[in-house]
């Protein structure tokens, strides 16, 4: 007696393509299109404002004294947690912004500033 096939035993029976990593890469290269300026290029805004309002300018004001600040001081001018404060100290004031931040450890507590040159 022969049994009826089914569209799932269909498919259980087919096997599955494999793709190379390869195949993959090559069709998800974008193409390379055109730029067309239609105006000349200026210079661009600045990406932050040197507002006193914003957290990160007070950051910066505060990391701009000779002194320097310590991470608690910088903690409570924006209310972040430290580790927040590290971060923007890091990514933002160092990398994007390129500015140079020197840290010292003076009697045990991390003091933090911008040098000027």
């Amino acid at each position: 007696m022969r049994t009826a096939t089914t569209k799932k035993d269909i498919i259980k029976s087919t096997p599955k393509k494999t793709v190379s990593k390869k195949a993959i890469a090559k069709k998800s290269k974008p193409k390379p299109t055109e730029i067309k300026l239609t105006a000349p290029l200026t210079s661009p805004a600045p990406a932050f404002p040197e507002s006193s309002k914003t957290k990160q300018s007070q950051l910066i004001a505060l990391l701009k004294d000779p002194r320097g600040a310590t991470i608690q001081d910088l903690m409570q001018i924006t209310g972040w947690q430290a580790h927040s404060v590290r971060g923007v100290i890091s990514g933002i004031v160092r990398k994007r912004l390129g500015l140079n931040v020197i840290g010292r450890k003076i009697d045990g507590v991390h003091h933090y500033r911008i040098d000027p040159a």
